[in-house]
């Protein structure tokens, strides 16, 4: 069964902490997301890793 997922990251803009929801059922996703505080676009890459567990990372776009 899918659920969302919170995941605690940092604006890569303004080092702002941001929680994203993410859909464990999807699978590997990228996509654009602004940031709520400096309004950046922000590149956010998720991917199961070997274990099995959600990995983001949010970059610069």
């Amino acid at each position: 069964m899918s659920q969302l997922l919170e995941k605690s990251v940092h604006c890569p803009f303004c080092d702002a902490p941001l929680t994203l929801l993410v859909d464990d059922s999807a699978g590997t996703q990228q996509y654009t997301e602004d940031c709520h505080v400096c309004c950046q676009p922000i590149d956010v890459t998720i991917w199961e890793d070997n274990a099995g567990d959600l990995s983001v990372t949010v970059e610069q776009e």
